[in-house]
Parts: structure tokens; sequence; C-alpha cells
């Protein structure tokens, strides 16, 4: 049974974003609460706000099934979509997507980081006896620390260079200099925003306690581990954007294992559990998870599963689950020369790996595969006689133990302590029935089998994507071309409207002239 109070964080998002017209810079609405010494009074209110900030981060993903995008299909691992709009990426690395401009447009990170900050400042100032304990102030304080951190890594990783908002945004008078001219900040260098996610994280850490599986809030809100996860990925992402920088990977290496030996999470053992271990983690809160965004019809926290590809679980499933006949327009097929495949077929450890059988309907059929991690439903009680009138039960697991010892893993890599390195990558090896690694040693070897196992490991959890960007590794991608890769064009293009009404935001190299 997934746990969470259920605050009604839609109503209080509309409330926020609805009253103002005016758009900055980042094209985002700034936030307006008529009278904040009425709302700011009580930790009923202070739960609210963090929620709402939850809610602005899930649709930042979520919409469009962007993450997705973003994610997963840019890394071509498994799952080659028959969606004509996907197969723009597939097809030539074009990231120009019709009909999904919100892909290239970053404002509702910056909705989601806005009103996280927001929410720090004011709770901040709230008088501790306004809460139950000093020590649920410093909760809600870290969760929205914690969003702001997670969603400013996001655009580091989706954009690279992005600009810094230092200050809440609450009145469009921020918006306007003294001589009345819209308010221009230019893009901060990609480390300057990891720098700004990472002291957020930082903060967030500081003021959270670990929590338990099964606990009320469990992997669904943040607490303490769920922020040593996020500072993992950001450090290494950082030591991979600057020359392996040593420190960054050291921190990650702390953090991994902080995670590790301190968080209560256990790996699933997928030989050990199958289809019952599998199915607890994708319903989500398990005890393998570490933060997830919620789906979960009974708090009306869900949507109707629709037969197309504008949501995550349309454009992944296939008949049964989300068609009533099998689609061939909107779902992926299996592609045996899609670099994934052709890895799992090539190498012979992966002759027994239960993860083909778990992970996927019908592997290597090219008429019934496609990916089971959001086949999860419940029936819409308002049409019970209608077996596709479902909702979607599967969480979106953005940070899981078996994510953990794989970033240290490529950490020990990077570092030349490849016994470390290689141990970590049997255990999560052991778990899917492959045979501890044997193969060469040297550095480049190593980061190929774990990238190998990240890929099949998190496929459809939108991570191979931006693997591929922090492991410098394009194998399997016609387009990844150098001179691409010399421009960062693994990046993604940001919206012409972000530049007509911010002159200071220039271009991404590698998309100058192409939009």
């Amino acid at each position: 049974m997934k746990k969470l109070k259920g605050y009604k964080i839609y109503v209080l998002i509309l409330s926020l974003f609805g009253a103002v017209g005016c758009s900055d810079l980042l094209d985002q609405e700034p936030v307006t609460i008529t009278h904040p010494n009425v709302f700011w009074t009580s930790q009923a209110n202070a739960e609210q706000a963090v929620a709402g900030a939850y809610g602005l981060l899930k649709n930042a993903l979520t919409y469009q099934a962007n993450f997705l995008f973003w994610g997963e299909w840019t890394g071509m691992t498994f799952m080659d979509s028959r969606f004509w709009i996907t197969n723009y990426i597939e097809g030539s690395g074009n990231f120009v997507l019709a009909y999904r401009d919100e892909s290239r447009n970053w404002k509702n990170f910056y909705r989601a980081a806005n009103w996280a900050y927001t929410t720090e400042q004011y709770v901040q100032n709230m008088s501790d006896d306004l809460f139950d304990s000093k020590e649920e102030k410093d909760r809600i304080l870290g969760e929205a620390a914690f969003v702001r951190g997670l969603t400013y890594f996001y655009i580091a990783r989706i954009w690279g260079d992005a600009p810094i908002v230092e200050e809440s945004i609450e009145s469009s008078s921020q918006l306007v200099d003294d001589q009345g001219y819209i308010v221009s900040i230019p893009r901060n260098d990609e480390l300057e925003v990891l720098d700004f996610a990472l002291e957020a994280t930082n903060k967030a850490i500081d003021l959270l306690e670990y929590s338990s599986p099964g606990a009320e809030g469990w992997a669904i809100t943040a607490n303490k581990a769920s922020a040593e996860a996020l500072k993992a990925h950001i450090t290494l992402w950082y030591a991979s954007r600057d020359n392996d920088n040593a420190a960054m990977i050291q921190e990650a290496v702390s953090a991994t294992t902080s995670v590790i030996n301190n968080s209560g999470a256990s790996l699933i053992d997928y030989v050990a559990e199958g289809e019952d271990g599998f199915n607890r983690m994708c319903l989500g809160e398990s005890e393998t998870g570490l933060f997830e965004i919620n789906f979960d019809a009974g708090m009306s926290e869900s949507f109707r599963i629709a037969s197309n590809a504008g949501n995550h679980a349309g454009a992944t499933l296939n008949y049964p689950y989300a068609y009533s006949n099998v689609n061939t327009g909107n779902t992926p097929r299996f592609n045996p020369d899609f670099y994934g495949n052709e890895m799992m077929a090539n190498d012979p450890d992966r002759v027994d790996d239960i993860r083909k059988e778990l992970f996927f309907n019908e592997y290597e059929d090219s008429n019934d595969f496609f990916l089971m991690k959001y086949s999860h439903s419940s029936q819409d009680q308002a049409a019970p006689d209608n077996p596709y009138a479902q909702f979607s039960e599967s969480n979106i697991l953005i940070f899981r133990l078996a994510d953990m010892y794989l970033l240290r893993a490529e950490a020990y890599a990077r570092s030349g302590n490849t016994g470390a390195a290689i141990q970590d990558l049997d255990m999560i090896r052991s778990k899917a029935g492959v045979p501890n690694y044997t193969g060469a040693s040297d550095r480049e070897s190593l980061m190929k089998a774990i990238f190998d196992e990240r890929a099949i490991e998190f496929v459809g959890e939108a991570q191979s994507g931006f693997d591929r960007i922090r492991m410098d590794y394009f194998e399997g991608i016609s387009w990844a071309t150098q001179s691409r890769l010399d421009k960062e064009g693994y990046f993604w293009p940001v919206h012409p409207s972000i530049i007509s009404v911010n002159p200071e935001i220039v271009q991404t190299e590698f998309w100058r002239g192409k939009l």
C-alpha cells in the first residue's frame, strides 16, 4: 500500500501560478501569494508548499513523457520506438521534435526550482514554535532543498550551461529593472550550475534524517539517503565534465558508500524473487527505492493510461496492457541491431540474464516485445466494465540502490581501483543470474562493462542517455559524430522563445541555425 499524506497539491499549484501572466527570461510565471503573512503560519501549510514543489517537479519530468525523450530515447540501447516523433532522435539525432516544444523549454524546471526556493526562504523564517518539532521544520526545509538541487541537476544534464536564479521570484516587479527593461540573465557555465545544485543538495543532506523501508513517504519523499544519492550523481557528473576531477570522484565514492551502508535499502534479487521482486520494485516504495515519482490512483496521483505515446505508459506498453490490439505505430519493437540487444546477444554471460524475462514482454520477439516497467495498473472504478480504463500504478524510479553500486563502480574505475569496481559490478550482475565479470580490467573495457550493466538494469528509467554523456560512450549511435560531440550536440537546444525574450541566452553551438 502506498503511503503519503494526501495534500491537495495541484489546487495549491494552480493558485500559486495562475495569477500572473508576465514572463521573465526563463518563461516562468512568478509565484504570487496575496497574503504570505497569512499562508506561512502553520506546519500544515509548509507541508502543502513542499508537496507543491514535488508536484511541479513531477510535471516537469512527465509532461508528454519528456523524461523518456531526454534520458531514454537518446540512449538508444534496447527499445527501437515506432513512434514517428521519437524517430527524429533515433533516425538522425534531431532533438527539434514536432509537437514536443516543451522538450526544449526549461520553464517547467525553473518553476519547480523557484517554488522550492521560495518554500525554503519562507519556512526558514517561520518560528520553530509553528512546527511539531525543530526536526520537522528541518525535514521540510531539507525536502525543498532536495527538489531544488535535483531540478538544477536535470537542467545541467539536459542543457548544460543554464541561468542560475538565486532569488525567489514572487512578483512581476522582480522581472523588470529600474529603467523598465525586462531583466536578462545569461547562461552560467555548466560547472557553476552543478555547484549550485550541489550546494542545495548538501543543505538537504545536513537537514534530513535517514528513513527506512515501510516508513511513511519512503522513497516518494526525500530523506538523507535520497539526497546522498543525488550528490553521488552530481559529483560523478561533475568529475566527468572536469577532466576526472579527483576530489569529485572521491565525493561520489563517499556519497554512494554512505547510501549503501546507511540507507536501510537493499537490492532486489531477481533470481530468488522473480516477478514478485520486480513488481514490488516497479510499484514503488520498495526496499530498493531511494527516490521515485509517485503514481497512486488511490491518492489521486495517477493518470488514465492512454493508447498513445503522450504518456510514458502508452509510449512503452503494447497489447494487451495499453492497447486493445497490437500497436505498430507508437510503441517500441525489438531491434537486434540496437546497442543493448546486440550486446546481450554477443555476450555469453548474458544467456541466463533473468532481466530479459522480467523487464520485457517476450524479449527478442519482434511482434510482442515491449517494456514491462510501466505495466502496473488499477481499474478505473468509474468504468468497471472497460478493461482498458486503467490508472497507472508504476512509479518512475529516479534513484535506487543498484544505481549506487554501479555509480561507485564507475567512480572506482575512474580512479584506477579496478578491483573495487569489479566487486561492485559483480554485486549487481549476481542478482540477475549473470556470472562474475572476467573481462579486461583496463579503464576502457571496465567502463564499457559498467555502461552495459547500467543499460540493462535501468532500461526504461531514463538513465542511458545521460550515462552516455557522463561516460563519453556513444557506441551504437550513428549520429553521435565527433564533430557533433565537440559542439556539445548531446545537449538539447534551448527553445527560441526563451532566447527571443532574453537575448542574453546564447544557443548551444551545435544547434545554432538549426531551429
